[in-house]
């Protein structure tokens, strides 16, 4: 493993700097979530006010982005200005092999600039002035971008981040999103507008590859055998054919999650086939050029006259439709189109707006306080003029843009039907029909992600104690984490073995694989520095304890009883080597060679000793 480069932009005094990072450093820490988290956790003290100058925001691609089959993600890191923790969030296409291929291993944003700017990297780094593009919608700041530099690969934020909406997002070529979290919003706190990454190609890149001969015939042999181990579905339909799998399993967020179990003619009005209907090949973009799987879907509509497209996938259709109950298409599309322009978290806009019409439709909430006639759920224009109230913080929208745990507070109602985890809004999967799924949600890092391991094999939460599939449960939450630190999409299916290999003939070296063990460990330090109580924080909102009405998990809670979770999340403990209370013992941070650690680790038993 070589030294990794560091590309360091102070946008307050307008400095760049290229540092380098130990080589030890790259060989515990080799890309994407490992490296992001090892900076921010190294680089931002706890606790501090995330829209503030003091936080900092990391671009970090993949240790094999641009480099091997289906490796395309960059992790996006930085301190979440809704659960004040250490934040990962990913996207794909060109913009991480770009930034790899031209031999940059991270790119960390810090300062804050006085006006609206961006940078373009390529053989050269600049900060430019961002003042034509302050104000735009994503697709046209990106499309002007294009004009003025050229192709290249784009990450951009809209109004909502501008306006420091706490869930705000960053786009990557119009239709790619580093979505959870609001990093966009710390975009927006620095002033920074967009980062533009001129191409590179293969052939081309600055990165030493030491044994090309042998990784060129295995990387045209994995391209081949990975495309054959595909899901079927996948390659048809992307992920847009979800809604149907998870309403039938009754694991949909329909109706803010008190529908999970969706009947297949509701669920197929936004899914697969209606989907396809509308399917288009894109333009643009180098979108399965290196993917075996090409699962990306684009269609393309038409509203009031003028033909616009998008990116649909099961995130943004369960939440901005199924969540509101818009079983529309052509009106769901128009949302997601929107949520894109206007830079918001689809999951967390559509969990936040279906949290609303839950209230409006119970009476607790009217039009004196909305200042919107909203008739509750299937309204999809009172959606998407919530939309814009919350990118542009009018009115009832600037409660809403701080995010469905802070408006439950503000307006003082609503607390048990605003479905979070930590203060990050649940995605489109309900683990009501999944047993030990709920688990995976209280003890995810970042609060309610799905992407924090799936446990195996699949039963329903009844079937028996969630504590049996723990230990497959933090297994594929690991791999997982492998697979964002390596930036490989992870519906391209690889093995273990197959990274390992590939790491072999490219660095020259064996593969770590406890990246995942590591990043658990250093968020949970962090967190407990930050305020967060694992015994009050690794929990599950009250919807979630409220048993399914019909469907195959009818009677299901997310877990049996409180005894049920609470034995699960000791045993997550124990297997994650912490004590009791969820905090790391020194011997699991020396096993896992995280001596840099330790005095933090002292910090956080002091504090500790207070609860």
């Amino acid at each position: 493993m070589h030294p990794g480069k560091l590309v360091r932009v102070n946008l307050t005094d307008k400095k760049i700097t290229i540092e380098k990072i130990p080589e030890e450093i790259m060989k515990k820490y080799p890309g994407g979530k490992a490296l992001g988290y090892y900076l921010i956790s190294m680089e931002v003290s706890p606790g501090i006010n995330p829209l503030s100058e003091e936080n900092k925001l990391a671009f970090v691609p993949g240790a094999l982005s641009g480099l091997a089959p289906g490796a395309s993600k960059t992790a996006v890191v930085g301190v979440s200005p809704e659960t004040n923790l250490i934040n990962d969030s990913y996207a794909g296409d060109r913009f991480g092999p770009f930034l790899k291929r031209w031999g940059y291993d991270a790119v960390l944003i810090e300062g804050k600039s006085e006006n609206f700017v961006y940078i373009t990297i390529g053989d050269t780094i600049k900060i430019e002035d961002g003042s034509e593009i302050k104000g735009l919608g994503v697709y046209s700041a990106t499309e002007h971008l294009w004009m003025k530099h050229g192709d290249g690969a784009v990450a951009c934020i809209g109004p909502g981040g501008e306006d420091l909406v706490r869930f705000a997002n960053i786009i990557f070529d119009t239709e790619r999103a580093a979505g959870r979290g609001g990093l966009g919003a710390v975009m927006g706190s620095k002033k920074l507008k967009a980062v533009f990454v001129k191409p590179i190609t293969l052939k081309d890149a600055k990165v030493e590859i030491k044994e090309p001969d042998s990784w060129n015939e295995t990387r045209e042999k994995l391209y081949r055998e990975l495309g054959e181990r595909a899901s079927p579905s996948l390659k048809k339909y992307g992920t847009t054919n979800a809604l149907l799998s998870s309403g039938k399993s009754g694991m949909s967020p329909a109706y803010n999650f008190q529908k999970p179990y969706l009947k297949e003619e509701l669920a197929g009005k936004i899914s697969g086939d209606t989907v396809k209907k509308y399917e288009i090949e894109p333009e643009r973009f180098i979108h399965g050029h290196s993917c075996p799987v090409k699962c990306a879907r684009y269609v393309e509509l038409e509203r009031d006259g003028e033909k616009f497209r998008v990116k649909p996938e099961y995130e943004s259709i369960g939440m901005l439709g199924a969540a509101t109950g818009v079983f529309d298409f052509e009106k769901l599309a128009y949302l997601i189109h929107l949520s894109n322009d206007l830079g918001l978290d689809a999951i967390a806009a559509g969990n936040i707006i279906g949290w609303l019409f839950e209230l409006v439709e119970k009476g607790e909430i009217g039009f004196e306080e909305t200042g919107i006639e909203i008739t509750g759920f299937g309204d999809a224009e009172s959606e998407e003029k919530l939309l814009i109230h919350i990118a542009y913080r009018r009115g009832i929208g600037a409660v809403l843009a701080e995010g469905v745990k802070r408006a439950s507070e503000i307006l003082g109602r609503g607390k048990n039907a605003a479905v979070h985890v930590k203060g990050l809004e649940a995605p489109a999967w309900d683990p009501r029909g999944l047993r030990t799924y709920g688990l995976s949600y209280a003890t995810a890092d970042v609060g309610a992600s799905h992407m924090r391991g799936w446990p195996y094999p699949k039963s329903k939460p009844n079937d028996g104690p969630a504590k049996e599939l723990v230990a497959n449960l933090i297994n594929a939450r690991d791999k997982e984490a492998l697979f964002d630190t390596l930036g490989v999409c992870k519906f391209v299916p690889y093995e273990i073995e197959d990274f390992e290999k590939i790491y072999r003939e490219v660095y020259g070296c064996e593969l770590d694989t406890r990246v995942g063990w590591r990043t658990e460990n250093i968020a949970r330090i962090y967190g407990i520095l930050s305020g967060l109580i694992p015994k009050r924080d690794d929990a599950v909102p009250p919807r979630w304890w409220e048993p399914e009405e019909e469907g195959p998990a009818k009677g299901n809670a997310a877990f049996r009883n409180m005894e049920d979770f609470l034995d699960a999340r000791a045993e997550f403990y124990r297997l994650r080597g912490w004590n009791e209370h969820g905090i790391p013992l020194k011997e699991t941070l020396k096993d896992l060679g995280m001596e840099d650690y330790l005095k933090q680790l002292e910090y956080v038993e002091l504090v500790a000793s207070r609860w």
